[in-house]
């Protein structure tokens, strides 16, 4: 898979954010196994970064592949020392669910079931072209049959845009234990950073009246610090404590917040 990175700068000044006894404990934020240069960090930056995330009062870390950087069990130590859980995500790439299985392999193997929130099948594999809608919801069936068979019984779904939830409903909601999208207010252009928890909180409502009776999670979501304007939705550095506080203020206890790079 292409690693998804966040520079070191960007991951505290979110971090920076957060303040141990203020608000209620933010549910989880994305951990990068790769580090600036693409190379795989050490096991003591790893443990030091996630004992710094917990410090912060997160309850949870996602990583976005079971497999990069032997990123279960890295990471997953150092969650199990600092006293956090994981959502693991089985990234699907171009190269089909042929090459995903490895990871859906590796995590039964792993098998330390305590440490894990969440399952989640995919990373915009719909959105991005990688597989069909039928072919995620397939999958998202046996992945889950064998990891019940392993003795997990977490909930299992998916991270794609809202829209694809939407587009593909009859076929994603039955597969799916809870409702999950990433939701990125930065994206619409009537969206200021001030306004980015009423855009979450709505996203949310809508994924819940897609799939009746199902819990709603965004499982990626913040505010760049630097790059182009869209629209109404401005990056920067104060822009961001904005977006974050407002998406914290609706979104707090179901949100994965992720840096931008």
């Amino acid at each position: 898979m292409k690693p998804i990175t966040i520079p070191a700068m960007l991951l505290y000044i979110l971090l920076s954010l957060f303040v141990v006894g203020g608000n209620a404990s933010p549910w989880a934020i994305t951990y990068p196994v790769f580090n600036s240069g693409m190379g795989c960090k050490d096991q003591g930056t790893i443990s030091s970064e996630i004992g710094t995330i917990a410090s912060k009062g997160f309850q949870g870390v996602r990583i976005y592949s079971a497999t990069d950087c032997s990123g279960i069990q890295n990471v997953g130590s150092a969650a199990r020392a600092s006293g956090l859980w994981m959502v693991v995500t089985i990234y699907i790439s171009n190269s089909g669910i042929g090459a995903a299985q490895a990871q859906v392999d590796a995590m039964l193997g792993w098998a330390q079931w305590d440490l894990v929130k969440f399952i989640v099948i995919g990373n915009e594999a719909v959105h991005n072209g990688y597989v069909s809608a039928s072919e995620l919801a397939s999958f998202i069936s046996s992945s889950r049959s064998k990891f019940q068979a392993a003795n997990y019984w977490g909930p299992i779904g998916t991270a794609e845009t809202v829209d694809v939830i939407q587009n593909n409903a009859g076929t994603l909601c039955g597969v799916m234990d809870v409702v999950s999208a990433n939701i990125h207010p930065y994206y619409n252009t009537e969206i200021t950073a001030s306004g980015a928890g009423g855009f979450v909180s709505q996203q949310l409502s809508l994924l819940k009246s897609i799939c009746p009776g199902k819990d709603a999670y965004n499982l990626e979501t913040g505010w760049p610090t630097a790059g182009a304007t869209n629209g109404a939705a401005v990056p920067g550095f104060s822009e961001q404590q904005q977006a974050i506080s407002s998406i914290r203020s609706v979104a707090d206890g179901n949100s994965v917040f992720l840096s931008f790079e």
